[in-house]
């Protein structure tokens, strides 16, 4: 293969790698609203309606407005699981709330699950994991692109066969694959571990925010509801409240598929609501376990001496 045509395809590998990270942070509102069928709720109509909403918005803007914070888009969205999340570059923001949150926390709970979402936002969390991601896989695709062009190199000091270049090249193709198949999982695994790095600091920020007994008591509701016999997207009270008539038009499907979500809505969760024992797997979770947050912040309000 001719040098120059290697060369081109790099290029074109580094330029579609990093093409994907670029048009997650610019268009990362705009995919969490479809993806996951948000309603905003930032009109008066709404909050008129809505007492639980308004409250949800109040808290959002005064807290922005102490940290000098843009105002996000605020939305809820149609789904059993207790969570919430928050996207987005500053100026251009949303932080979206599940149906299933409002009915299960309270507002004072809710607050922990805000002032945590809005640590994101302050720490600029999606831009930096992005950019973590964009580092690892133009590390990974130099690195196994080096390793084919150098098993794919013809030998000066011999002449080959077709077929011996036929059989050099598979060679180098599946050693390229071997190696960039490796390099990969190297590179999730830093990325989760980056992002489990960034959930601990959007904890001890949401402590700043509320207190650290408040935060620590919306933890520990949300590892209440995780260990309740039935899963977090089964597990809904019977009350009604005003918020089970917001109109959710054609939006009403499933958007509690862990598996399927983009990372811009994934990573900057309150909680994954998965449990997994095996520690190998616990080196690709994106959130360290609620019980270990837990106590890490209990450390730190013995170490600020907060009563």
């Amino acid at each position: 293969m001719h040098p120059l045509l290697i060369t081109l395809i790099i290029f074109l590998l580094i330029f579609l790698l990093l093409l994907g990270p670029l048009i997650t942070y610019f268009w990362a509102k705009s995919i969490a609203i479809w993806f996951k069928g948000v309603k905003r709720i930032d009109n008066r109509k709404d909050l008129a309606r809505y007492p639980k909403l308004a409250e949800i918005v109040r808290t959002i803007k005064a807290i922005c407005r102490h940290y000098e914070v843009p105002m996000p888009e605020v939305g809820i969205y149609p789904s059993r699981e207790i969570n919430a999340f928050a996207t987005g570059r500053p100026g251009d923001s949303l932080i979206a709330i599940s149906t299933g949150l409002i009915k299960n926390f309270t507002d004072e709970e809710i607050k922990g699950v805000l002032a945590h979402e809005i640590s994101h936002l302050i720490h600029k969390d999606l831009r930096f994991i992005l950019l973590v991601q964009g580092i690892c896989d133009l590390v990974v695709i130099v690195l196994s692109s080096l390793v084919f062009v150098m098993a794919a190199a013809p030998r000066r000091d011999e002449e080959e066969s077709f077929g011996s270049q036929i059989v050099r090249l598979i060679f180098a193709v599946v050693l390229y694959y071997i190696v960039a198949t490796i390099l990969r999982i190297i590179a999730l695994i830093i990325v989760c571990w980056v992002t489990r790095k960034r959930e601990l600091k959007a904890d001890r920020k949401g402590t700043e925010i509320i207190g650290t007994d408040r935060m620590i008591a919306t933890l520990k509701k949300l590892l209440s509801l995780e260990k309740q016999e039935e899963s977090l997207d089964d597990f809904l009270p019977e009350e009604k409240t005003p918020e089970d008539d917001l109109d959710f038009e054609e939006t009403k499907k499933k958007t509690n598929d862990y598996e399927k979500e983009p990372n811009s809505i994934s990573l900057l969760k309150i909680s994954t609501g998965k449990k997994r024992s095996d520690w190998l797997l616990e080196l690709f979770r994106t959130h360290p376990p609620l019980e270990e947050r837990i106590a890490i912040l209990k450390k730190l309000k013995k170490q600020r001496g907060n009563f």
